[in-house]
């Protein structure tokens, strides 16, 4: 059995922003007319949807997903593949986090 997940962003599921996700995006700034409107509509800042949309931040989090597909009433979530953080940790698409040190031996 694998070991609990100690990744700090562990508690989603997260796919990676690939063509297909860059093409959903355009179809919701098509339908709507602008990227602050599918901002304002999925209650996202606009400038996390331009790091999305530019690919700057290379994942988009099931959560952020849902919501944005769910109010611009593009796409589904079962077009994508999804990933824990331990796989995309694995696949080197994230970096592995830092160990957490334990800074109070120090202080005593």
């Amino acid at each position: 059995m694998k070991a609990e997940s100690v990744h700090p962003k562990s508690g989603d599921l997260y796919v990676v922003i690939t063509i297909e996700v860059l093409e959903l995006f355009a179809r919701m700034r098509a339908r709507h007319g602008s990227w602050r409107q599918v901002a304002y509509l999925s209650n996202t800042k606009l400038r996390v949807l331009r790091r999305w949309y530019r690919a700057e931040i290379p994942t988009i989090s099931l959560t952020s997903l849902d919501e944005l597909i769910t109010t611009t009433g593009i796409g589904s979530l079962r077009d994508y593949p999804w990933f824990t953080a331990d796989e995309l940790v694995d696949m080197g698409i994230w970096e592995k986090p830092a160990v957490n040190v334990n800074l109070k031996s120090r202080s005593s």
